[in-house]
């Protein structure tokens, strides 16, 4: 009799003390919205995973918005974001937007509309609306040791090195300047190959930590001055300025000139926008496909430049051919046919320089398309509207212009013709082949590489 009491009160209270324990824990529903076509959701993927798996009272919905479009907007307009890049993550009212498995601080951007998706983080805002800790199970340990490993695996940065310290002993038999540009060529191939060999090495988190910190703006910039390094538009204007040495007026140089480079920058800036704004639309639905295909274009255009460096003018090329020069160097000629006699009449030049800016930036697209593509995917992954897209196209156009810029103040201040020789354009071709087939590469075999701090 007394056992059966007992055992009667020790199952009462298991039910109370279960049913309490029912009643106290808070349900916590988490939503998950991502892209199939977005790297960063792809990384992200894994901690919603841990995080739904090794919590019972947390439930992580995961929502393609492809397939899940109206309750994407739903969520979105209920939050007022106009913000529509993802992954973006909703824990209870705080939105996360992108991710990092490194990072820390809790950092919110204006701009994206939410706070900086990293795996810290998120762990904490669910911690925080549950009211104790989570567990991620593996997860948090795999993570946590890709994060502590890659000290030691710089060894492909020694494969440039070794190449160039091949020089002293072969520098008797590069005499010759073809082979001078083949060890020159091996020597951009040996880098290339080296930052590849180590972005394969490297744990994932610490290359694309290392990737995102690096400034948006200073990408712009490089890409940018890289683009601006262009046989196609420096030819033209060195034509037109050779031709105005002639005048023995510096005004006419500088005005001519300015006009040039004005045209060019103004031309170039609708270019981008129109191809950043069909391509957005494009990257919008058709993600990792587009940018398989910007991968390839872009590579292929980086060997053509660098087989131009090999063999310049035979085959194929990106540059303007001898036919074009001429039509180009006839129509400078009779822009400033005249300009040194009296009565010349300088708006008529300056009418025609522009019409010729406009030509020649029409003919060079194919010169000229390839690193804006480059530009267009980390612009449409990170912001979203024409405002930002605009205000970083201008930035992106005005560095573009730089080199011009020195061209014609050089041309001013030495006031004589000079050309673009052969091996300046070789030069030229062979910086802008590797910048090309560099982030071409990327493009095809590590997107998510593309996402600037």
């Amino acid at each position: 009799m007394v056992k059966s009491v007992i055992h009667f009160f020790l199952v009462f209270a298991l039910i109370v003390v279960g049913t309490t324990a029912a009643e106290d824990r808070q349900d916590l529903d988490v939503y998950f919205f991502y892209s199939a076509n977005c790297p960063h959701c792809h990384h992200q993927m894994g901690l919603m995973q841990a995080i739904t798996a090794n919590n019972p009272e947390v439930t992580v919905h995961f929502h393609e918005i492809s397939k899940s479009s109206s309750l994407w907007r739903r969520f979105l307009e209920d939050h007022s974001i106009g913000y529509g890049g993802v992954p973006r993550t909703f824990v209870g009212e705080t939105t996360f937007i992108g991710y990092a498995e490194s990072g820390v601080a809790l950092t919110f951007s204006s701009e994206l509309q939410g706070y900086l998706g990293n795996r810290v983080q998120i762990v904490k805002a669910v911690e925080k609306a549950l009211g104790h800790p989570v567990s991620l199970g593996s997860y948090g340990e795999t993570a946590e040791t890709d994060g502590q490993r890659g000290g030691d695996q710089f060894w492909p940065l020694l494969l440039p090195l070794l190449f160039a310290l091949s020089y002293l002993p072969l520098r008797r038999r590069l005499a010759s300047a073809e082979r001078k540009r083949l060890w020159l060529g091996g020597l951009i191939g040996a880098a290339i190959l080296a930052i590849f060999l180590l972005l394969a090495v490297l744990p994932e988190t610490v290359v694309q930590s290392g990737a995102q910190r690096l400034p948006y703006p200073l990408f712009v910039f490089t890409i940018a001055l890289a683009d601006g390094f262009n046989p196609c538009a420096f030819t033209v204007l060195v034509i037109l300025l050779s031709l105005l040495s002639y005048t023995k007026n510096r005004r006419d140089m500088l005005l001519l000139g300015t006009t040039f480079i004005a045209t060019s920058a103004v031309m170039y800036f609708l270019f981008i926008m129109a191809l950043v704004l069909l391509g957005g639309f494009f990257l919008e639905r058709f993600g990792r496909v587009i940018m398989l295909l910007l991968g390839a274009l872009v590579t292929g255009a980086g060997l053509l430049n660098i087989k131009d460096f090999f063999f310049l003018k035979k085959g194929f090329s990106l540059g303007l051919s001898e036919e074009q020069q001429l039509r180009f160097s006839k129509k400078a000629s009779r822009i400033v046919k005249g300009l040194g006699r009296p009565g010349a009449r300088l708006g008529l030049a300056v009418g025609g320089t522009i019409m010729l800016g406009i030509f020649v930036n029409l003919v060079e697209l194919g010169c000229t398309a390839i690193l804006p593509a480059v530009y267009l995917t980390t612009l449409v992954s990170r912001y979203d509207g024409l405002s930002a897209y605009s205000g970083w196209t201008a930035f992106y156009c005005l560095v573009y212009i730089l080199p011009l810029l020195a061209i014609l103040l050089n041309f001013v201040y030495v006031f004589k013709s000079v050309r673009l020789t052969e091996n300046q354009g070789r030069l030229l071709k062979l910086t802008a082949g590797a910048f090309m087939l560099f982030f071409g590469l990327l493009m095809i075999f590590k997107p998510e590489l593309l996402a600037f701090g």
